[in-house]
């Protein structure tokens, strides 16, 4: 009698087919992650081991079970670095927190040094101009916690708290445009290498004025950053950020806003106004997305269901590489 060697594989394929169709219409409800697919990299092994009692000559070497190591390595791989990263963001936050109790110190007049815990405080300031209508303003470091007020009696304001490094402000005004960029210079050389083990010091404490229209680049490394931008007419949000926290809030005083995260082993939280259409188109592999409130329109395009009839609108562009990000409708 003849034995019939594709049982197995057969019966994966017929029970894989019965769990997508269930899916496809509604029959069956969870959420589809790779992240959470790549868990199950075990089973992999698992049933490569239990195809070589389906094969006659009873070895591993047999197509079933090199197809299922094949796919198993890779989600290995992909399961065994997001389990590494979602530690280092648990470590980054942790230490962030236990910065808090300088907050009380923001509206120091004068620069000084905390010798004893070695943080050197800075001052900045640029004046407001009746005439400015649009700042384009750019924000580079990392290693710390961005804090984020408004201002009413300057264009901008920055308060730093550093342990390692300092801050440096250039200014330009041209016409009705004025050109801000604030970054971190000076940065030792032994500290270059960040420990997520090491307690983070360093605060900035930023406030920006909210007449004028703002174009805005955000390039932040390692560290935890919580922006508020709903009472600010932003016109464009350019985001590139490490393995960091980054949370936004985006307003609706303006009719479009534009977009666009590049992140790498981040975690990114962006809220958008109800009444605004919005559309996110993502490019990117090995990431965990949750968009609330959007309807996919194509592989990589989504839409709220005013996004057509809304008369201002925010367009995202995402360019992510491990990341969770999330956006959500409030």
């Amino acid at each position: 009698m003849r034995k019939n060697n594709n049982v197995f594989p057969g019966a994966i394929l017929i029970v894989l087919g019965l769990i997508f169709l269930g899916y496809n219409y509604d029959l069956i409800e969870f959420e589809l992650t790779f992240k959470k697919i790549a868990k199950f990299w075990p089973l992999m092994i698992i049933l490569a081991g239990v195809a070589v009692f389906f094969t006659e000559r009873k070895t591993v070497y047999n197509a079933t079970s090199a197809l299922l190591i094949a796919f198993a390595i890779p989600m290995a791989i992909f399961s065994l670095t997001s389990d590494g990263i979602d530690s280092i963001e648990t470590e980054i936050n942790e230490s962030i927190e236990g910065n808090d109790n300088d907050d009380d110190d923001y509206n120091d007049e004068d620069s000084e040094s905390d010798t004893l815990n070695n943080v050197v405080n800075q001052n900045f300031n640029v004046d407001l101009g009746s005439d400015v209508t649009d700042v384009n303003f750019e924000l580079g470091g990392g290693a710390a916690e961005f804090h984020l007020e408004e201002t009413n009696t300057k264009l901008f304001e920055a308060v730093t708290k550093l342990k390692n490094g300092s801050y440096k402000l250039s200014e330009e005004k041209n016409g009705n445009v004025h050109d801000i960029e604030f970054e971190m210079s000076n940065l030792k050389r032994k500290n270059r290498n960040i420990s997520f083990n090491s307690d983070f010091t360093n605060n900035i404490f930023l406030k920006l004025n909210k007449r004028p229209n703002w174009n805005i680049d955000l390039n932040v490394g390692a560290g935890d950053l919580d922006f508020d931008f709903s009472n600010y007419k932003i016109k464009e949000l350019n985001v590139k950020t490490g393995a960091a926290s980054v949370k936004l809030k985006l307003g609706e005083l303006i009719s479009n806003t534009n977009v666009k995260i590049e992140s790498g082993a981040a975690n990114v939280s962006l809220k958008i106004p109800k009444n605004v259409g919005c559309e996110i188109k993502m490019d990117g592999l090995l990431n965990d997305k949750n968009f609330i409130g959007f309807e996919q329109k194509d592989d990589d395009k989504w839409q709220t269901s005013n996004f057509s009839s809304a008369s201002k609108k925010i367009f995202i562009d995402l360019e992510s590489g491990m990341s969770a990000i999330k956006i959500e409708r409030y």
